[in-house]
């Protein structure tokens, strides 16, 4: 067992003694911490409960699928324009961002809205003219131009209850004398309409509005710190075809070391590797973003931890099987990019096709993003699917660790 310890040993000083891998173990757990503080950013506009204020149409974006979410472009800004969006945001399944702004033409209001569209989900948008409270006052169609969003198909259900609101506010506006008495009527006839609230059938653990942006937080740090493992990793397997290339491999196996004691001691400098970064994970986080990501922090760091092993030790594996540092970088990095776009942690919130949900359970992000989402519902079983599906990615990487090492003993010896 000495020899084991003497290579675990070694192999975690010539880590860190380079200046690239002490760059990847605290760099790039700070850079995941730092975009998941920018996500819960006043960019991302959350609207519900009240009118989310936009101050830049050119940099907004709105990703919530559980309301029909709408932003009214207001030229009037008044106080029948805001009574208007405030009717609307009144109700619970009703998503209203807000932008002022001076009175747009066509082809301007199109040019405005047309970033927000590409980034955002969006059943519509509304534009509010200058002259709205004086055509209400003086009993004129006001013309609101309403805009299709086209990637939410309850276009027409917000299009109706815009238009059963504006005719409410339009009556009140035509008997009275000014708009202020106008806004009055409106509002107390809106408290005295019968009120309709959502309520959830079939699950009765679905997650708050809160609870989704920070699974989604969790969903792009995850994108990030998977990189950060796989980089790290990818320096454990360069000490695999450092020792290949220097024929040390075939000295450590002359002076009584199984290949089996090899490729563990490799898996445990792996192991440290994953705790040591972990730990920076904790701190950044706990710097930047704060302990409260939505479950408890000890296993929000539990699944970053065993996730960040099982691509390390990926990494080292492929450092065993192409004894090529540069082969093993780029074939981690691959899986990398792949297994992020197959396990949707940068679009959570988009319903995937069935097999494509499937083809996700392949890849360790999405098993992570599975038991936050468990635990944030307060669901049993959480950390045994967790641990079992975690358990199953470790044992055939190990075993294909064990058998490429092997493969690369028997080329040496020829």
């Amino acid at each position: 067992m000495r020899a084991f310890w003497t290579m675990t040993k070694t192999n975690c000083k010539l880590l860190l003694r380079s200046i690239g891998f002490l760059l990847c173990v605290v760099l790039l757990p700070v850079g995941a911490s730092a975009l998941h503080m920018v996500q819960t950013s006043d960019n991302y506009a959350d609207a519900h409960g009240g009118v989310a204020q936009i101050q830049d149409m050119d940099s907004t974006v709105i990703m919530d699928t559980n309301h029909v979410s709408v932003i009214f472009i207001d030229a009037a800004k008044d106080e029948l324009s805001e009574l208007l969006l405030q009717s609307l945001a009144a109700e619970d399944w009703c998503s209203v961002g807000h932008y002022r702004s001076d009175p747009l033409s066509s082809d301007e209001l199109k040019a405005l809205v047309q970033d927000a569209y590409d980034r955002s989900f969006l059943a519509g948008v509304v534009y509010i003219p200058d002259d709205f409270s004086e055509k209400l006052m003086k009993g004129e169609n006001p013309s609101l131009v309403i805009l299709n969003g086209e990637k939410d198909g309850r276009f027409d259900l917000l299009k109706r209850k815009i238009n059963a609101n504006l005719s409410v506010i339009a009556g009140c506006a035509l008997s009275a004398e000014s708009p202020s008495q106008a806004v009055s009527r409106a509002k107390t006839a809106f408290e005295n309409l019968p009120s309709v609230h959502t309520i959830v059938t079939g699950n009765s653990h679905a997650l708050t509005e809160t609870q989704m942006n920070q699974l989604r937080d969790i969903g792009y740090a995850v994108a990030v710190l998977s990189l950060a493992f796989v980089l790290t990793g990818c320096f454990v397997a360069n000490l695999v075809v450092t020792e290949s290339d220097n024929k040390s491999l075939l000295r450590i196996e002359m002076s009584g070391v199984t290949m089996i004691k090899y490729v563990a001691s490799k898996a445990l400098t792996a192991v440290m590797v994953t705790l040591l970064q972990t730990a920076v994970v904790a701190a950044a986080t706990a710097v930047f973003v704060g302990t409260d990501v939505g479950i408890p922090f000890g296993s929000y760091l539990l699944l970053i931890g065993m996730m960040g092993l099982i691509y390390n030790w990926m990494a080292l594996v492929f450092g065993l099987f192409f004894q090529n540092t540069t082969f093993a970088v780029y074939a981690s990095f691959g899986v990398w990019v792949f297994s992020n776009l197959l396990a949707a942690v940068y679009f959570d919130f988009v319903t995937l096709p069935d097999w494509w949900e499937k083809l996700s359970l392949l890849m360790p992000q999405k098993w992570v993003m599975i038991t936050a989402e468990m635990l944030m519902k307060g669901q049993n079983g959480a950390y045994t699917n967790y641990f079992i599906a975690s358990a199953a990615f470790l044992l055939v990487i190990l075993t294909a660790g064990y058998l490429a090492a092997r493969l690369s003993d028997n080329a040496q010896k020829e």
